[in-house]
């Protein structure tokens, strides 16, 4: 659960950074949240999570997913949109 939650996070975090693909598809006040909180659960990670339970990951990967699965079907969606519209 712990590789999960570190692979969900930078790869969330890269995609909404500048110049990542999922850029445009979260408003920028949600975007700076949502960074500032990967940030803080990376820094957890490495330190109070070192010891924390399962549950306390997963719990945190089923918040991040809240807000990232929505942004990575709207890439998808805006994405496949070429595809049967060109």
């Amino acid at each position: 659960m712990r590789n999960d939650l570190e692979a969900y996070s930078y790869e969330m975090r890269n995609n909404l950074d500048s110049y990542g693909s999922f850029e445009k598809y979260l408003e920028a006040e949600a975007k700076a949240k949502f960074i500032a909180d990967i940030n803080v659960v990376v820094d957890w990670i490495y330190g109070d999570g070192e010891t924390a339970p399962k549950n306390e990951y997963k719990d945190k990967l089923a918040a991040f997913k809240k807000i990232g699965e929505p942004v990575k079907a709207r890439h998808f969606y805006y994405g496949e949109l070429d595809v049967y519209y060109p």
